[in-house]
This record gives C-alpha cells, sequence and structure tokens, in this order.
C-alpha cells in the first residue's frame, strides 16, 4: 500500500503518511478494550514472586551451606527449577500486561508482546472459536486470520470474552457466509480444519472415498461431532475448526444433516 499524501496547515507542501499509522483513523474510535483476566495477571505475578524469593533463598543457603556437598548440590538443583519457574511466570505476567484487544468502529487491534496486528471487518476470513451447543455465540476467540493470509492468536483469558467474541461475529458472520457460498458457487474447495468442502459434497481429510463424505454433524458440548458415511463418528474441537458456524449453515446446501438427538 502505498503511503497518501496530506497537506501542512501552514503551506501547500505535502509528506508522506504511513499506511500503518493512518490505519487507526481508517477503525474509527475505540469502543472497548479487552485485557487478560486480572485472575491470571495477579496469579502469574504471585508465583513469581515466591518462586523468585525461593530461589534467592536456595542460593543463599547453597552458598553458606559449609562442608555438606550433598546439601549443597540439592540446594542449587532447587534454586534453579525456583528460578525457572519463577522467569516463566515473570516473562508471562509482563507479556499479558502489554497484551490486549481493541474493538473500533471498523475492525479490531490485537496487541501482543510481538507487536500491533490490525483487522478491518472486511478482511476478516477466519475464526478460531470455542462453540458450545446450541450455536447462538462462540464462548471466546482463539485466532483470527484475515484475506492476506494473517492468523493471530489472541492473548489467552480475556475478561469478557464473550462479549468480545459476539462483538466479532455480529461485524463478520454474515459476509464471511456469503463469501464462502460465493466461493462455493465459483466451484472452489473449502477447508474448515480437517473437513473439505467443494462441489460434491462435505468430506473428511483430502481422501476422495465415498466412505470419507459427512452424512450428518452436530455440535456436542465444546465438540463438532461428525458422521462419515461409512458410520465413524469423529470428535473435533471447535477450536480447531474454523468458522464453525459458517460450516454448519452450509451443510443443508449438501443434504447434510444433523445428528440424531442433536440440539435443535
Amino acid at each position: 500500500m502505498p503511503p497518501r499524501l496530506e497537506a501542512r496547515s501552514s503551506d501547500t507542501s505535502t509528506h508522506a503518511i504511513s499506511p500503518y499509522r493512518a490505519a487507526p483513523l481508517r477503525l474509527g474510535p475505540p469502543l472497548a478494550t479487552y485485557r487478560p483476566s486480572k485472575l491470571r495477571r495477579a496469579s502469574s505475578l504471585f508465583v513469581g514472586v515466591t518462586t523468585g524469593l525461593a530461589a534467592l533463598a536456595c542460593l543463599l543457603g547453597a552458598l553458606s551451606g559449609g562442608s555438606d556437598w550433598g546439601a549443597t548440590v540439592a540446594r542449587l538443583l532447587y534454586t534453579g527449577m525456583f528460578g525457572t519457574v519463577a522467569a516463566v511466570s515473570l516473562r508471562g505476567f509482563l507479556r499479558d500486561m502489554r497484551a490486549h484487544v481493541t474493538v473500533h468502529d471498523e475492525g479490531l487491534v490485537v496487541t501482543k508482546y510481538t507487536g500491533k496486528h490490525t483487522f478491518f471487518w472486511e478482511d476478516v476470513t477466519g475464526i478460531w472459536a470455542r462453540f458450545y451447543e446450541p450455536v447462538r455465540s462462540p464462548e471466546f476467540i482463539v485466532r483470527l486470520g484475515s484475506r492476506d493470509g494473517l492468523v493471530i492468536r489472541l492473548p489467552a483469558e480475556i475478561e469478557n470474552a464473550r462479549d468480545l467474541a459476539t462483538r466479532v461475529q455480529n461485524e463478520t458472520a454474515v459476509r464471511v457466509l456469503a463469501d464462502t457460498q460465493a466461493a462455493l458457487d465459483a466451484g472452489e474447495r473449502l477447508w474448515f480444519g480437517p473437513l473439505r468442502v467443494d462441489a460434491s459434497g462435505i468430506h473428511y481429510g483430502n481422501r476422495n472415498s465415498r466412505e470419507y463424505d459427512v452424512d450428518a454433524m452436530q455440535l456436542s458440548f465444546r465438540w463438532l461431532e461428525v458422521r462419515l458415511t461409512s458410520g465413524k463418528r469423529i470428535l473435533l474441537p471447535t477450536e480447531d475448526v474454523q468458522n464453525v458456524g459458517t460450516l454448519l449453515a452450509v451443510a443443508a446446501r449438501f443434504g447434510v444433516g444433523r445428528l440424531a438427538g442433536g440440539p435443535a
């Protein structure tokens, strides 16, 4: 994307504006911010500090252990063990302090320790989320994918995760379904996790044998339960299947039914 030009208020000259700087302006004002839960951050800090102090105490004990080499070696081992736990916990705490998701009118920005990633609603093509039966809205979103192939994992254990997931679904579900229907009408082959959808129906894996055709499926608690024409049943975690809601919406197109006893 080439930079756009902006005229200065004081003269008629122009200067280039990076598209990355311009992105927040296109997104519109921030509407809500979601961060990792306070409990998660407090737990990481508590574990990091307590095990860090334990590692320090073991190290001081080892340095003043006298001639008992067995005790000194044991204290050094404990120092390494507690120190490793402290380092991992404190690193997680620092990452969580930086991590957040900000929702705007036209998209969202995911901020992690690796940097900021911007998603416009019109560019979101993939949602990996945990669903529960019946399908109304995802419980929480694990990953987001965009048209350019970028897939980002969202920060873990976000507060009000269901509210964030509902916002994302409301902004993207209708368009993603329409794009999916158009792609199938054009004869494209689409993948939803290990499930392949093409003009001939829904199939498990990349095999062309009829026994791998999908006969019925439903949500079963937090799993997508799939029955093949061979009679075999497969349980897939919903967060491992891209756009579960869209997949279930297009199933009727191919005569794929709902398993007996499934949610209405």
